[in-house]
C-alpha cells in the first residue's frame, strides 16, 4: 500500500514538472514570435505576465513574483531593489496617476526606492511627471514591444521546432 502511495506521488510530481516545462517552452516560443502590441493584447493575463517576466529575465534582471505590490499577482520584484507592476490595459487607454501613487506607497512601505509600471497603453502627462519625481520607470506598449524585440532570438523564429 505504501509503495502505491509513493508511486502515485512520484507520478504526480513528474506530471507537474513536465507540465511546467511545456508551459515554459510555450512562453519562450511566444516571446520569439510576438510581432505587435495586438499579439500581446490577445494573450491571457497569465501568459502576458509570463512573457513580460521572460523578457525581463532575458534583459539581465533577476525577477520574482511578489505580493508586496500589485493587484492579483501583477507585482514583480527586480534584482531585489525594484518593484514592478504589470497592467494589461487596452492599447488606447491612458494610465492614471493613482496607479503610480499606489506603487509609490508600496515602495515606501517596503523600503524600495525604484519602481516600474508596465502597460500596453500609455501614460497621462501627470502620471509621467509623478513617476519621474518618484523614480518610477514608465514602460508603455511601444517601449514594451521594443524591449521584446530586443531580446527575441532571431534564429529561433527562422528554424523549425525539432
Amino acid at each position: 500500500m505504501l509503495f502505491l502511495l509513493v508511486a502515485a506521488l512520484l507520478t504526480y510530481k513528474l506530471t507537474e514538472l513536465f507540465r511546467q516545462l511545456l508551459y515554459k517552452r510555450k512562453i519562450c516560443e511566444l516571446v520569439n514570435c510576438i510581432a505587435s502590441k495586438e499579439d500581446l493584447l490577445y494573450l491571457s493575463f497569465r501568459d502576458y505576465m509570463s512573457v513580460i517576466v521572460e523578457v525581463l529575465k532575458r534583459s539581465g534582471n533577476k525577477v520574482r513574483f511578489t505580493d508586496s505590490c500589485g493587484v492579483e499577482g501583477s507585482g514583480l520584484e527586480l534584482n531585489n531593489i525594484q518593484f514592478a507592476e504589470v497592467w494589461k490595459h487596452g492599447l488606447q487607454q491612458m494610465v492614471d496617476i493613482e496607479l503610480a501613487m499606489n506603487l509609490s506607497k508600496c515602495m515606501r512601505d517596503n523600503s524600495i526606492y525604484r519602481g516600474m509600471l508596465i502597460t500596453l497603453g500609455d501614460f497621462k502627462t501627470c502620471t509621467k511627471i509623478y513617476c519621474h519625481k518618484n523614480v518610477i520607470e514608465c514602460i508603455n506598449g511601444d517601449r514594451l514591444l521594443a524591449l521584446l524585440k530586443a531580446v527575441q532570438d532571431k534564429n529561433a523564429i527562422l528554424e523549425p521546432v525539432k
